[in-house]
């Protein structure tokens, strides 16, 4: 997809090899600044590559909230943002550079939590296959994966059209991602399951879901995914089964 190619620096650009590292520069007040402005809608996708243009002129790494707060208002940033058309993908491009660089682990060590918001930002750009990439990328590192890693992973899946695998995981596998699936979890599939034409599947999910109970149970969201997969099929009998 076009809007996902890397997004290269203007020819005009200072090159980090040859300019000097400014000295009063501060990683964690200029990434917050940096933010504060893709919130407002003033931060250029120029803008963004010169803020990592500094980074990695430092000697001092960007901390890891700060760096993880500016990706994630990329992710959200919509097209409708005066400065910024794409913020998935720009965040992608960001990545890229931080690996490509000779300073990026030192400058910009990334963490599951960056993983997950890229992982994330895929979805939005209606990329899951890269997405999936990222989650084999971040096991390939040994970093300890989460709840908002496995969940993560499930709605790639899930917009990849793989929603068997998805169940798959859902059940079999999530201990393997060093977590138990919860009610989040189960909505995530249950979607896909009824966007897919399975509604009948969904239900019988659900189903097991409330036999499971604890942090398993069904929620409103749970159930009104299911009942609204059975009304696009126009299905009153199947919508009468939901417990």
């Amino acid at each position: 997809m076009s809007s996902l190619r890397v997004l290269r620096r203007s020819s005009t650009s200072t090159s980090t090899s040859t300019s000097p590292p400014s000295r009063s520069w501060s990683p964690t007040a200029a990434f917050a600044a940096a933010t504060e402005r893709v919130r407002a809608g003033t931060l250029s996708q120029d803008d963004a590559h010169h803020l990592f243009d500094e980074l990695l002129r430092q000697v001092t790494p960007v901390p890891e909230r700060p760096l993880n707060g500016f990706l994630a208002a990329l992710a959200r940033a919509t097209s409708s943002a005066a400065c910024i058309r794409d913020g998935p993908a720009l965040d992608v491009a960001l990545f890229n550079r931080v690996c490509r660089e000779q300073a990026g682990p030192r400058v910009a060590p990334l963490t599951v939590h960056t993983y997950n918001i890229l992982m994330d930002c895929c979805c939005r750009a209606s990329r899951p296959d890269l997405g999936l990439a990222f989650f084999a990328r971040l096991l390939r590192t040994g970093l300890k994966t989460d709840e908002i890693t496995a969940n993560t992973f499930l709605k790639c899946l899930c917009y990849a059209k793989r929603t068997d695998e998805a169940v798959n995981v859902l059940l079999h596998r999530m201990s393997e991602l060093g977590c138990v699936p919860n009610a989040f979890s189960y909505s995530i599939v249950l979607k896909s399951l009824c966007d897919n034409s399975m509604s009948q599947r969904a239900l019988d999910l659900l189903q097991m879901m409330a036999k499971e109970g604890g942090a398993c149970s069904p929620n409103v969201v749970a159930y009104s995914t299911v009942i609204h997969g059975f009304l696009g099929r126009r299905n009153r009998q199947g919508m009468q089964s939901v417990p």
